[in-house]
């Protein structure tokens, strides 16, 4: 008897951040029953072989990593007329998102309004990273499941490695606070990722403290000029964008790392997927207390951070940096979050509760199940 057939449809390349997460989350389903659909080209041209992918495949389920063009309404559109069911994976608000932060503003917002309600309203589920995402959803009426982001699985790092990056960085007898992420500028909140590390750097000038930003984006000509401004732009290194499987590396450069988000609903509904890769990687986080930032750390790495811009935030932020430095031992707490992390968000557990929610929806629909493999 063959087994369903589980099309994944991934908003991003074979080697994206999605792909990463499709594959972790799959990888207890049986060798055959999980197929992939990436995005390469343009949205029609990823439409195009996505429908004729679908076609000739006949899948039991989808499942749609983001709300985005073209997976989410093309897997509403075949739910509506072929009775299709999907489940949909999001880790954000993206109407308030966009709303909120001007990115993607103008007309754009009735589209994405349009299609994240659509999406919202025809899934069999809806998978989410954060607990307060599941909360928001559920209390509409929504079938939400949560299910936290993953981390990078190559975690052994010859120390080798990190000294030789170090040095290549000019890092050297630094105490090293940093980030990763998109750094995208928000026309409406008039910051970007990273800018409560730039100014929380002016603070700390008189101590051996390096800040590095890992990633890219619109924002960062801001960043360059607010680190001129702020005059620590000495201080500041930024790496651009690095390869996934160069992630575990670069997080062992840090003896601390920040994960900032807003005080409303879209930092709210958040885990984001750094949280995870740090805890792996054995490193100090400083986060705001927002979201599941709270849920899973303790409470001597969660900074308050009040409303959509906190302009007090970035000298609580340096003070907690001081701190850190003069007490170094304070850090030792950090040799507690790999365990946290495998016990929550390694894939070795998320792919369990996946298969878990998979098999549900395919007994809703009155489908057989997949057997775990391994």
């Amino acid at each position: 008897m063959s087994l369903p057939k589980v099309t994944v449809l991934v908003h991003g390349s074979p080697n994206s951040i999605e792909a990463v997460r499709a594959r972790g989350l799959t990888q207890r389903a049986p060798s055959g029953s999980v197929e992939f659909l990436f995005r390469e080209g343009s949205r029609s041209e990823t439409a195009r072989r996505w429908k004729q992918a679908l076609q000739a495949g006949h899948p039991d389920l989808l499942y749609v990593l983001n709300t985005a063009l073209p997976g989410a309404p093309m897997a509403v559109w075949r739910r509506r007329f072929s009775g299709l069911p999907f489940l949909l994976d999001t880790g954000d608000v993206i109407f308030e998102m966009a709303r909120r932060s001007g990115i993607g503003a103008g007309w754009r917002l009735p589209l994405l309004w349009m299609i994240e309600q659509s999406a919202w309203r025809t899934a069999s589920r809806i998978v989410v990273r954060g607990t307060r995402h599941a909360e928001y959803l559920q209390q509409k009426g929504l079938p939400a499941a949560r299910i936290l982001d993953g981390y990078a699985e190559q975690q052994s790092v010859p120390p080798g490695a990190v000294e030789a990056l170090r040095t290549r960085l000019g890092l050297g007898g630094r105490f090293v606070v940093g980030l990763m992420g998109s750094q995208v500028w928000s026309p409406r909140l008039q910051i970007c990722y990273g800018w409560d590390l730039i100014r929380a750097m002016t603070a700390l000038r008189d101590l051996p403290v390096t800040a590095v930003l890992i990633g890219d984006g619109n924002g960062q000509p801001w960043l360059h000029e607010e680190a001129r401004r702020q005059g620590v732009q000495d201080r500041i290194v930024f790496t651009g964008r690095i390869p996934y499987a160069e992630v575990p590396t670069y997080m062992r450069l840090l003896d601390v790392a920040l994960s900032t988000q807003t005080n409303n609903l879209p930092g709210q509904v958040r885990t984001t997927g750094k949280i995870p890769e740090y805890m792996a990687a054995g490193c100090f986080i400083l986060a705001s207390q927002v979201g599941d930032a709270a849920v899973l750390l303790p409470e001597s790495m969660l900074v308050p951070y009040d409303g959509e811009v906190d302009d007090a935030y970035p000298t609580r932020l340096a003070e907690r940096i001081r701190h850190l430095v003069s007490n170094p031992a304070s850090l030792d707490v950090r040799q507690t979050l790999p365990g946290i992390a495998q016990r929550n968000c390694s894939y070795e557990i998320l792919s369990l509760q996946w298969l878990d929610l998979v098999n549900n929806v395919l007994t809703e629909q009155g489908s057989r199940t997949l057997p775990s493999d391994g």
